[in-house]
C-alpha cells in the first residue's frame, strides 16, 4: 500500500472527489427504489451547469451561489419532470425513456445554449471553489477539507430521513416494491414516480452547477459518461435492482469504495481505460450479490 494514500492530504482529496459522485447517487437511489432507472441525469446535469453558467455569467456574474444552486435545481427538476410523464403517466420503460431524453437533453444543450466552452461563469462560482471547511497543516504544505463534503453529508441525512422517516419515502419504497399493490391502497403512483425522478433531476442540477465551480469552467461535453460510476455505486451498497429496497448508508460507502478503487489506479499509474473496465465488473458483481441476498431472504422467510 503506498503510504501517500493514508496522507491527510490525499484523505481531504478523496473526500472532495466524493461529493458529485455522491450527490447523484443519492437521487438515483431513489429511483431505483421506486423500481425504475435513469440513464439521462449527467444529461441533465450538462444542461444545468452550462444554462446556469452563461446566463448568469453574462446578466448576473455576482450572483450569490446559492441562488445558482437553486437554479440549477430548478432547471434540473423539470426535465426530471419531463422523464417522469412518459414513465409514469404513459407506462413506457424508463430505460427506454432515459436513454431517448439523454440524447434529447444533450442536443437541446449544444443547440439552443452553446458547444463551446464557457470560461466567464459566475465569479462565485469561482469563489465556492475555494472554500474549505477545514485547512489542516500536512507533510507538504495545507490540505485542504472542501465545503462540498459538507453539502454531501447534509444532503445524505436528509435523503435518509425522508426515505425512512416520512410518508413519501415509504409511498416510493412502496411503489418500488410493486406498483399494482401501491394502487390498490389508494397510493397516487404517478405522483410518486415523478417526485423521484424531479428529486434526481434536482440534484443533477446542482451537481452541474458544483462541477462548473469545481472545474472553474462550463464545458457542454464534460460528465457525460460519467453515469456507469454513480450507478456501479448505488449497485453496490444502494437499493436491489428492481426496487423496494434501500441503505442511504451503503450508497455512500459504495461511492466511497469507487472513489478509493479510482483513486488508487490512479497513483499506482494504472491507465484510466482499466476504470472503466473494474466499474464495470462492480457493477456485475454488486448485482449478482443483491440477487444472491435477495434469494436467501425468501428462502429464509
Amino acid at each position: 500500500i503506498n503510504p501517500a494514500f493514508f496522507s491527510t492530504a490525499n484523505l481531504f482529496d478523496l473526500a472532495r472527489s466524493m461529493v458529485e459522485t455522491g450527490i447523484l447517487a443519492l437521487g438515483c437511489q431513489v429511483v431505483m427504489i421506486s423500481g425504475g432507472i435513469d440513464l439521462s441525469f449527467m444529461a441533465i446535469a450538462v444542461f444545468a451547469m452550462h444554462t446556469v453558467s452563461k446566463y448568469m455569467g453574462m446578466y448576473w456574474n455576482d450572483a450569490p451561489f446559492v441562488l445558482l444552486l437553486l437554479m440549477g435545481a430548478v432547471i434540473g427538476l423539470v426535465l426530471g419532470l419531463f422523464n417522469s410523464l412518459f414513465i409514469a403517466k404513459f407506462k413506457l420503460p424508463p430505460f427506454i425513456v432515459t436513454l431517448g431524453t439523454t440524447n434529447i437533453f444533450k442536443g437541446l444543450c449544444l443547440v439552443f445554449i452553446g458547444s463551446r466552452q464557457i470560461n466567464n461563469i459566475p465569479a462565485n462560482m469561482i469563489e465556492f471553489s475555494k472554500t474549505n471547511l477545514i485547512s489542516v497543516e500536512a507533510e507538504q504544505g495545507m490540505a485542504n477539507l472542501h465545503v462540498g463534503v459538507l453539502i454531501l453529508a447534509v444532503l445524505a441525512l436528509l435523503t435518509s430521513f425522508m426515505l425512512n422517516k416520512t410518508r413519501l419515502g415509504r409511498s416510493v419504497y412502496c411503489v418500488g416494491g410493486s406498483e399494482a399493490s401501491a394502487q390498490r391502497i389508494g397510493l397516487n403512483t404517478v405522483a410518486i414516480l415523478a417526485f423521484a425522478y424531479a428529486f434526481l433531476g434536482a440534484l443533477a442540477g446542482m451537481t452541474g452547477v458544483m462541477h462548473a465551480s469545481f472545474q472553474r469552467m462550463s464545458n457542454p461535453f464534460d460528465m457525460i459518461g460519467g453515469e456507469l460510476t454513480v450507478i456501479a455505486a448505488v449497485t453496490i451498497g444502494g437499493p436491489r435492482v428492481g426496487g423496494g429496497y434501500d441503505s442511504t448508508s451503503g450508497t455512500m460507502l459504495g461511492v466511497l469504495l469507487l472513489t478509493m478503487i479510482n483513486n488508487s489506479l490512479v497513483m499506482l499509474k494504472i491507465p484510466t481505460f482499466w476504470q472503466l473496465a473494474v466499474t464495470g465488473m462492480i457493477i456485475i458483481l454488486g448485482t449478482i450479490v443483491q440477487i444472491y441476498r435477495y434469494k436467501r431472504s425468501l428462502k429464509n422467510a
